[in-house]
């Protein structure tokens, strides 16, 4: 048995974000109404989304002539395209090619002198409402697509920005407040701008009526320089054709939905809830991947999209999120351009599995008309079920697979460590890029229901019958409760236990009260992001339950959280530590024990892993295997718990 050590010498850290955390409410000890438990296995049929119609297409505003601020890089050489080459290659390495999204772009600093723009430098034109408007030009030769990052303070009111592609369409996204600019640099140090088609990107900066722009500031410190773009016909050539993405590069044992169109019109209704998706990493690389939306329990037309956690795995890149729709052959083989529509506005990260390898998002922007709502199903399936997959592989347009569930196999390496359904297909595969598209099965009603999204695997053209792995949506679900059934029955009372992430102050924080939840989300109270990661424990006291104290750390003495389900550690913590650390309640939620010599947890429960951190003097809590692994292996967090090893659960969470 491995308890906190009271007597270690704790780090004095002063954190100004946790104090707000800690003075912005205060916890009661009664618990709140819990969320969504048991319920129906299924969501309400596939329904059509309902855009918004008030959102009108965004155009610039400054004078034919008008001059420019213009920054142009150099051609890009071999060094910077390197790491995304050998993350595309992973030479040797088939299984894993799509257990990662497929790269596109890749990141390119500014020179220092153009990184920081002060805006009383650039050449203003009036315009027809009192205000002014300048613009700034960056180009970065051969590419695609562009995307910007970029920072404003603040303060700077009155100020909106607008970017522009250079593609024939010129199409252009905005406006973004500074205020939206400002918050995203400081949770992910930069604002993403959408993709931008072609090797220039336009940024049009206005003023509105007497707004100040004296010591205001634009920071542009790198752009994601993209190899291939929504519109491109072919993949691109050597040497970029390394990245291996476009219309026309996924391998020709491929099909087009809009060839079983007539066979299986389903499938083509089922496609019209499928997406391209475009992001951007922490180093400026770009990646896309496949997702598809999903309908609720209610039709209350809430855009979720569910993909894999591979690709949408933290809040900042979940906020670079483009997506692509109807991105679709017009006819069979076809590899004319369609009429698809690209919508920027990033989204929210709501829930994620690291072991099993979902991710669920909500869109920020409504999605085009057109698309819909794909129905979901969550229960196990029997080996031999018929199922089919509709993926986007190396970015192509989108593709059809049939095939049939042939294992539930356990997979651990170096991304998960879970349970997958096995699927070997008899009419196309999947690629790189594929990642996170779903796979279906037919519905008694005639649709296709959605039943998990591509993990990975091995199967291509040269070797179609090698299995492919999709996660468990009934896996997934008790988890994703409150935003797939929100009207369902809850007899047992369990909530979900939300971890957020601090960057600044490097802690982890747990919490289950609706209360704290939204003032984090919101960023009300500031620097604290959803990791996405959850498990479920009790509103209630359950028969077998025990209560959850919580404990929160002065900031003088260290500034975090302490969350202990023994009652005698409860006490003991209390007596032995009246200033440091403050006593909140002695009942945040309820969970199982282990056994205290053994360490196992009851049947039908989830080991809690509880990880001291001594540097940052901050605990972490997970049932997530890999990151318990990864955790375990590392030098600066200690693991707490019972039994004698070689892992320690401290809680056990409900599975349902």
């Amino acid at each position: 048995m491995m308890f906190h050590p009271y007597c270690r010498r704790f780090t004095t850290r002063l954190g100004l974000a946790a104090v707000a955390l800690h003075a912005a409410f205060a916890w009661s000890a009664t618990p709140t109404a819990p969320a969504a438990s048991a319920g129906p296995v299924t969501s309400a049929p596939a329904s059509d989304v309902q855009p918004d119609l008030a959102r009108a297409r965004a155009a610039l505003v400054a004078p034919a002539g008008a001059a420019v601020r213009r920054i142009a890089l150099p051609v890009p050489d071999a060094s910077e395209m390197a790491p995304m080459v050998a993350h595309n290659q992973r030479a040797g390495r088939p299984n894993a090619d799509k257990a990662q999204p497929l790269a596109i772009g890749f990141g390119r600093s500014l020179p220092a002198q153009a990184r920081t723009v002060a805006l009383r430098d650039l050449a203003w034109s009036q315009v027809a409402d009192g205000g002014r408007v300048a613009r700034v030009e960056i180009a970065s030769p051969g590419a695609a697509a562009l995307r910007i990052a970029l920072d404003l303070p603040s303060g700077a009111g009155g100020i909106t920005l607008k970017f522009a592609s250079s593609a024939p369409d010129a199409s252009v996204f905005g406006a973004f407040s500074a205020r939206e600019i400002a918050e995203a640099a400081k949770h992910d140090g930069a604002f993403w701008s959408p993709a931008l088609s072609g090797d220039k990107a336009t940024i049009e900066i206005t003023a509105a009526p007497g707004t100040s722009i004296d010591g205001v500031t634009l920071r542009i410190p790198r752009i994601s320089h993209l190899v291939v773009d929504g519109s491109d016909l072919l993949a691109p050539l050597a040497p970029l054709a390394r990245a291996t993405s476009g219309i026309g590069a996924a391998g020709s044992c491929n099909v087009d939905v809009a060839c079983i169109a007539p066979s299986d019109p389903a499938a083509a209704d089922l496609s019209k809830s499928v997406a391209k998706l475009v992001f951007v990493g922490d180093d400026g690389r770009s990646y896309l991947c496949s997702g598809t939306l999903i309908n609720d329990s209610i039709q209350s037309n809430t855009p979720y999209l569910l993909s894999a956690d591979h690709c949408l795995n933290s809040a900042p890149i979940a906020r670079t999120l483009d997506t692509y729709w109807f991105y679709a052959a017009v006819s069979c083989n076809s590899k004319s351009v369609p009429a698809f529509v690209h919508t920027p506005g990033g989204s929210k990260l709501l829930g994620r599995s690291q072991d099993n390898d979902w991710a669920i998002v909500k869109l920020n922007d409504t999605p085009p008309a057109g698309t819909r709502l794909a129905a979901w199903r969550a229960e196990p399936l029997a080996l031999g079920t018929q199922v089919i997959s509709l993926h986007h592989p190396s970015g192509d347009l989108v593709k059809y697979s049939r095939g049939s569930i042939t294992g539930n196999s356990p997979v651990e390496d170096e991304f998960v460590n879970g349970f997958f359904n096995q699927v070997t297909w008899s009419q196309g595969v999947t690629e790189p890029g594929s990642s996170g598209g779903l796979f279906a099965t037919l519905g008694a009603n005639g649709a296709y229901e959605v039943r998990g999204g591509l993990y990975g695997g091995s199967s291509t053209c040269s070797f179609p019958k090698a299995p492919d792995f999709y996660s468990h949506l009934e896996a997934a679900l008790p988890l994703m409760r409150e935003y797939l059934t929100p009207d369902t029955a809850n007899p047992s009372g369990v909530v979900v236990a939300v971890e957020f992430y601090n960057r600044a102050l490097d802690h982890y924080f747990l919490s289950t009260n609706p209360v704290e939840i939204d003032n984090l989300d919101s960023g009300r109270t500031v620097g604290w992001d959803r990791t996405g990661l959850r498990f479920l424990v009790y509103g209630y006291q359950a028969p077998g339950t025990s209560p959850v104290c919580r404990f929160y750390r002065a900031p003088a003495f260290g500034d975090s959280h302490f969350y202990s389900a023994s009652p005698a550690e409860c006490a003991a913590t209390a007596a032995a530590h009246p200033a440091d650390w403050i006593y909140e309640s002695p009942s945040v939620f309820y969970v199982q024990l282990p056994n205290p010599t053994s360490g196992v947890c009851p049947s039908g429960t989830v080991d809690v892993y509880r990880f001291f951190n001594n540097q940052t003097t901050n605990h972490r809590y997970t049932t997530e295997r890999f990151i318990r692994n990864q955790m375990d292996a590392s030098s600066v967090w200690t693991p707490e718990g019972y039994g004698p090893g070689p892992y320690y659960p401290i809680m056990c969470a409900a599975a349902q």
